[in-house]
């Protein structure tokens, strides 16, 4: 036993020894935990690399480690198992005072033998956003997960979860920081069921009180659809003999797509915010990449609230209601984080605005989009200009639940020639 025992720090040495690679920084000070990732570079006992976007330099003898950071900081620290933990001063505080803060410097896991494909079958689902929600699964940048999704009223085809908008998730991505874009791209988005429900009543925020007073409902109308899955239509179950004609094509789009709000925030299912959530656009569809906020390692992506079809706004407070088979990749754009949610398909360049008024939303999506423009395609503020007001639509995708939702979009054909 003591023999082992010697080899296993021996190993734990050595592997210190050489610490080139890629690191995660946990800080402990002032407010919250900061994060930052630390690239290092051995040269026997010296070190050099980078601490988020600045530079460091460093030595590391006999598991004890000091670093420098050009940007102001100084820490030491000695190595506790696979990790190394200490204290120091570090760049922060108002003006750029210095700041006494704790560290751990833990090696970034390493993605062996390329993406994979996770088939991951959900057992229980959260009612929230939050980074409090433990991950249920971990995979990598470059990764395809396989899962499921119930409806907005927590059913699918032979099951039921209680309350609102139940999501499956949270996933870690590895490798995702705050400050970093996560990438979804959804790859496959199949309805799973030949069943779903939808609202018959008008959302009050989108008629006149007038409207509202004068409308006349039939308690007893039935709104449940019936899917016909080989003819990609939808049917209402039970028509009246007005609607017994009327078809609608089944276009599967998923509701919710979030990663975990900022601090220690917690928002319900039906919530949205810069984190994504209940957003109800129905071009997040599969073929759609959306990117979204990093705010928490590992992203804690979660997604719910399947729908067969969907109008503009989901005037009815509840659309096509039903449950989807979805396939997605995920990735991360690092030191780079969007403001609010984006989204892009093969037609379109897409940025949400999220706010508690329309024209907050169309402020926010107008400024994302301007800016987008601005970083991708090198263009300035004339020429900015003068592309919106000849070719941007919008499109308002949330009108009934606790935010706005609005979608500045200009259409990638007419960007073609612009590079």
């Amino acid at each position: 036993m003591r023999h082992a025992l010697i080899v296993l720090i021996a190993a734990g040495r050595l592997a210190a020894a050489d610490l080139s690679g890629v690191w995660v920084a946990e800080i402990a000070g002032p407010g919250d935990p900061q994060y930052a990732r630390v690239v290092l570079k051995s040269e026997g006992p010296k070190l050099t690399g980078t601490w988020g976007s600045g530079t460091l330099e460093g030595t590391e003898d006999g598991g004890h480690l000091r670093l420098a950071l050009r940007r102001g900081g100084a820490l030491k620290g000695t190595l506790s198992g696979v990790a190394y933990v200490g204290d120091g001063e570090i760049a922060g505080g108002r003006g750029g005072q210095m700041q006494h803060v704790s560290w751990k410097l833990t090696r970034m896991p390493l993605h062996s033998g390329g993406p994979k494909t996770v088939d991951f079958e959900p057992k229980e689902f959260s009612g929230y956003y939050s980074a409090a929600v433990p991950p249920v699964l971990r995979v990598f940048p470059g990764d395809t997960i396989k899962t499921r999704t119930y409806d907005g009223g927590g059913a699918d085809k032979d099951k039921h979860s209680p309350g609102a908008n139940p999501e499956t998730g949270p996933f870690y991505i590895e490798g995702a920081l705050p400050g970093d874009t996560l990438v979804v791209r959804l790859t496959r988005v199949r309805v799973n069921r030949d069943s779903a429900r939808q609202g018959n009543r008008i959302n009050g925020r989108t008629v006149t009180p007038a409207f509202v007073a004068a409308a006349h409902y039939d308690p007893a109308f039935d709104s449940e659809w019936k899917l016909d899955l080989e003819k990609n239509i939808a049917m209402l179950a039970h028509p009246t003999e007005r609607m017994k004609n009327f078809r609608v094509p089944i276009l599967p789009m998923i509701g919710c797509i979030a990663t975990a709000p900022a601090g220690r925030l917690s928002y319900r299912g039906t919530d949205l915010g810069p984190y994504g959530g209940n957003m109800d656009y129905n071009q997040m569809v599969e073929g759609a990449t959306l990117y979204l906020p990093v705010s928490h390692p590992g992203a804690l992506l979660f997604l719910g609230d399947g729908h067969a079809a969907m109008g503009d706004g989901e005037l009815t407070g509840s659309a096509l209601e039903t449950s989807l088979n979805v396939e997605l990749t995920v990735d991360v754009v690092k030191d780079m984080q969007t403001v609010n949610p984006r989204l892009e398909n093969a037609d379109y360049l897409m940025s949400m605005g999220v706010a508690g008024s329309v024209p907050d939303s169309i402020q926010l999506a107008t400024s994302q989009l301007a800016d987008w423009l601005k970083a991708d395609y090198k263009l300035n503020d004339n020429e900015v200009a003068v592309l919106l007001g000849a070719i941007l639509k919008y499109d308002i995708t949330e009108m009934v639940d606790s935010q706005f939702n609005v979608v500045a979009k200009v259409p990638k054909s007419a960007l073609a020639g612009l590079r």
